[in-house]
Parts: C-alpha cells; sequence; structure tokens
C-alpha cells in the first residue's frame, strides 16, 4: 500500500515526515530495529535476534509497498529515522480477512512527542479504509505508557498470555483489539 507522504508538527515543535518504509531503507531499518530491540524490553526481540539480510529486508519492504492491505510507514525528524508502524492481515480467510495486526516501535528519544500516537491514527485510519473492523496488537505488562495510548485509540483488552516472553519483570502480556 502506498502512503502520501505527510509532515506532522510534534509535541516539541519538531517537524516530523512520515512515508513508507521503501526498499532502498533496508539497511536502515535493520540497524533501526537491532537498536530498539535493545532500547526497550517491551519489544518481543533482543537485537542479536534482528538477523534479516539486507536482500531479505529489501523484499519485506517490496512487499509492503505492493500489498492492498498491509503497509509499513516510517516516520523522520531532521532526517533521521525515528520510528515505524506496521500494519498486517491477519488472513485471506471469510472468518479472519476483518483481522489485522498492528505494530510500533520508536526510538527511545523520540517517545512522548506525540509521534506513536500519530503513526497508530494514521496506521488505524488506512486499516478502516482497507476495511477491516478488528486491529490487534500485543503488550507487554508494565509498559503503561504505550497502553494508555492503545487505550486512548479505542484498544480494549481480551486476553492474556501468562507467559509470552522471557523477561523477568514482564511475565504477562495483553491481547488488545480496537
Amino acid at each position: 500500500m502506498i502512503y502520501a507522504e505527510t509532515e506532522i508538527k510534534l509535541k516539541n515543535g519538531c517537524t516530523a515526515v512520515v512515508r513508507n518504509a521503501r526498499p532502498e531503507n533496508a539497511k536502515q531499518m535493520i540497524e533501526y530495529l537491532r537498536t530498539v530491540s535493545g532500547e526497550s524490553p517491551f519489544l518481543l526481540r533482543e537485537p542479536d535476534e534482528v538477523n534479516f539480510t539486507v536482500e531479505k529486508e529489501r523484499a519485506i519492504l517490496q512487499n509492503k509497498a505492493e500489498s492492498p492491505n498491509e503497509i509499513m510507514l516510517t516516520a523522520y525528524v531532521n532526517g533521521e529515522l525515528a520510528g515505524n508502524c506496521s500494519l498486517a492481515s491477519q488472513g485471506d480467510k471469510r472468518r479472519t480477512k476483518h483481522r489485522c495486526c498492528v505494530s510500533i516501535a520508536l526510538y527511545e528519544k523520540y517517545c512522548n512527542l506525540g509521534l506513536g500516537r500519530i503513526l497508530l491514527s494514521t496506521v488505524l485510519g488506512l486499516a478502516k479504509q482497507c476495511g477491516y473492523t478488528q486491529a490487534e496488537l500485543g503488550v507487554i505488562e508494565g509498559n503503561e505508557r504505550a497502553k494508555h495510548v492503545y487505550e486512548s485509540l479505542g484498544f480494549k483488552e481480551y486476553g492474556f498470555c501468562q507467559i509470552l516472553c522471557a523477561i523477568p519483570t514482564a511475565p504477562r502480556a495483553a491481547n488488545t483489539s480496537w
């Protein structure tokens, strides 16, 4: 799915450019994923588990751009990648094609500026345009900052995984949907 590049003002007065992740940014995306995976205990992988090749990441980004119902958005602040947010189908069968999965990550220094909310709102709007009626994401217990944003955008908890991932301080993960 193609998204028209948009400029938005952040709480600190800086301007962010929101646009599709592009195949030519594959190496940058891999480096970003490694860094944010190390910055936050609330993501599902460790930095050394980001083991995509540039070619594989390029193919993933190209597939998102060509998909009619999936997208990966990126946000840049002062020319620097600040975060990403993606929308993925949960299947094409009649019983599941109304569902999509949403994921988001930001460099820590770009948190609390309204960027996450803007990216999520944008992706949820695109989800509606695609005909999705249920968007889902997982949130690790203890990630109150993210949970607040998700709830303010209409997400509701619908279940818990007792041990989703091996983080001693976050033994449960809530599944949420809107």
